[in-house]
């Protein structure tokens, strides 16, 4: 299990066919017991686990309305910070959940605007740097540069609320969310903060980096493997049953 904490799932109405495979790998590596809220528009017709549960945010107006509603909601909130991710970011083997408590209490530090739970902090790829943050017990924590590449990002993260609501400005997309977001980041001074030695969350960008013949691209995000075969046979068989 993690800290008490609140999951926040974003979606679209075009992506509705995404939700019920995420739940069931959401389920299988992390948790029945972790609640899940989906943010999105129409309501799901799809048949969800008890964990999960939906909240609009209203007519769906088009993806440049994205920042604006995703503001819109977290503004309304209570939580001091969350973790965040789109539908598509399917997990794809068991959850360190001991890391993810780690990157939780690191993120309490009042300049901490973001915690990576996936690989992507580590990667040098694109433009992407890091330094060292700190040691804590096994787990090299490192921060990405002030003058790093994609230090903003849709990925599964750990958010403080105030720091992302400050990029999600009025008029982007998840796409320019992330591209200009992460330039005007650039010497923000804040630590957007990840583990090199592990990863917490392993994950696919399933439809987004869709180049496969299948409804969805189970591919490892920055590694060399995909979903177990018979993981993929169960999810088939488990969305089969609930259609």
């Amino acid at each position: 299990m993690i800290e008490a904490t609140n999951i926040y799932i974003s979606t679209s109405d075009n992506y509705h066919h995404c939700l019920q495979p995420f739940a069931y790998l959401f389920n299988k590596f992390w948790s029945d017991k972790l609640k899940v809220t989906i943010l999105g528009y129409k309501k799901p017709t799809q048949n969800l686990p008890n964990n999960f549960n939906f909240i609009s945010l209203g007519k769906q107006l088009g993806p440049q309305y994205y920042a604006n509603d995703l503001r819109t909601f977290f503004e309304s909130i209570e939580d001091s910070s969350f973790i965040y991710t789109m539908e598509d970011q399917f997990i794809l083997d068991y959850v360190n959940t001991d890391l993810v408590n780690v990157l939780l209490e690191q993120s309490k530090n009042k300049n901490v605007g973001r915690a990576c739970l996936t690989n992507s902090i580590f990667q040098t790829h694109m433009g992407k740097k890091h330094e060292l943050y700190k040691q804590v017990g096994d787990y090299e924590l490192v921060n990405y540069s002030q003058i790093s590449n994609f230090r903003i990002t849709c990925e599964w993260s750990i958010w403080n609320k105030n720091y992302m609501c400050s990029y999600l400005k009025d008029g982007l997309d998840p796409w320019q969310f992330e591209r200009l977001s992460s330039q005007d980041s650039i010497n923000d001074g804040v630590d957007l903060i990840g583990c090199k030695s592990a990863v917490a969350i392993q994950h696919a960008e399933a439809i987004r980096r869709k180049n496969t013949d299948t409804m969805f691209d189970y591919r490892f995000v920055n590694e060399n493997k995909q979903l177990n075969i018979e993981v993929q046979n169960e999810l088939e068989q488990y969305i089969k049953g609930q259609i």
